[in-house]
């Protein structure tokens, strides 16, 4: 006879108020039962949403691309670690406060560098504001029932009170957070549809990240596949923005299901875990960190060869400066961060407390 699965996060969740316990809420809802694919392919559908802009593009991509080519996979494991700290400990624990105060060390930083790229009030909000629809609207796409009210009670709280730590440039305070769950769907879907400009270095951002994800988990063979995966599940109004092919009609209607497919079975039929993907990870033994890191730099070490000669010579982008600048000498390696910029990443990456520095 089958067991019945252990259920009890829902329980729980049932069992709490979100207008008091919302912090509590968002933790059961968003750190339980992940793991690096998820994690990896939830950022490759985040971030490209964020850098749609001209100035949103300069400041990430910059001249050579950066971080996005030279550690992309490092990078995006500094991101999900520092997002899994905040949904696990909450705005209004110290930790978090230290962690984004990192972030905001980091804009102003780079806004020294490209002023006004970090003034732009709505870009936080609509971070803020994407992060607490995005799981609703994600299992949407995949055919399966949105969050339930009491989550989105609770997803609303928790990004407004994560929004009251972030500040534009020159320390502006962010402001027009929306009212409530529904407004900040509309919110979203105004960003989202409001006419753009198609920066070259928007795509290649884009094209880096999902490459990444790619690179990291599939096959040679299969890299197509994993395009298609997200292609499938990303926001149209971004590929287009960014100039990145739609998904195959095929794969625009399956690949989704498969997805939710997989979910479905996890919350189903699987226990529910004992343990939140952080405390998975502060329980790693050194060697095990040790590997991790490893691994981290060994993909970024192949990866911008291998992005280059994919990307250098896009027939779409021919005699573009940014596509043309992929194609470095033999043997050009990236240049070291300047001290300072070293010491507040080295901060940040710190005190999220999941990798180590070396």
């Amino acid at each position: 006879m089958t067991q019945t699965p252990k259920k009890w996060i829902s329980d729980e969740i049932q069992s709490l108020d979100p207008e008091v316990d919302y912090v509590r809420i968002w933790q059961l809802s968003s750190s339980y039962g992940s793991n690096e694919f998820i994690q990896n392919m939830i950022y490759a559908l985040t971030f490209p949403n964020f850098i749609v802009t001209e100035w949103g593009s300069e400041a990430v991509w910059r001249e050579d691309g950066g971080k996005v080519v030279e550690r992309s996979s490092s990078r995006v494991e500094q991101t999900q670690n520092a997002n899994a700290l905040w949904w696990w400990y909450g705005p209004h624990d110290e930790r978090t406060k230290k962690s984004v105060d990192g972030i905001n060390r980091l804009h102003a930083y780079w806004a020294e560098k490209h002023p006004g790229c970090f003034s732009h009030n709505d870009d936080y909000v609509y971070v803020n504001a994407f992060t607490a629809v995005n799981m609703h609207r994600l299992r949407l796409t995949m055919g399966l029932p949105g969050i339930s009210e009491k989550e989105k009670i609770a997803s609303h709280k928790f990004w407004g009170e994560m929004c009251k730590l972030f500040v534009s440039e020159g320390g502006v305070p962010i402001h027009g957070y929306p009212e409530d769950f529904d407004g900040l769907i509309r919110f979203c879907e105004a960003f989202e549809t409001m006419p753009k400009p198609k920066p070259e270095r928007s795509n290649l951002i884009g094209s880096a990240i999902y490459e990444q994800f790619v690179f990291r988990f599939f096959p040679k063979d299969l890299h197509w596949l994993g395009h298609q995966l997200l292609r499938s599940l990303a926001l149209p109004t971004t590929l287009e923005t960014l100039q990145i092919d739609p998904p195959f009609p095929m794969a625009k209607e399956v690949l989704p299901k498969l997805m939710g497919l997989v979910f479905w079975h996890q919350e189903m039929f699987e226990d529910d875990p004992e343990r939140s993907y952080v405390q998975e990870r502060e329980g790693l033994e050194p060697e095990e960190r040790k590997a991790m890191r490893d691994k981290m730099h060994d993909l970024d070490k192949r990866f911008p060869a291998h992005f280059s000669a994919l990307y250098k010579d896009d027939p779409r982008f021919a005699g573009c400066p940014f596509h043309t600048a992929l194609a470095r000498p033999e043997g050009d390696v990236a240049v070291e961060p300047p001290a300072p910029l070293r010491e507040i990443e080295g901060a940040v990456a710190g005190n999220v407390g999941l990798l180590t520095k070396d």
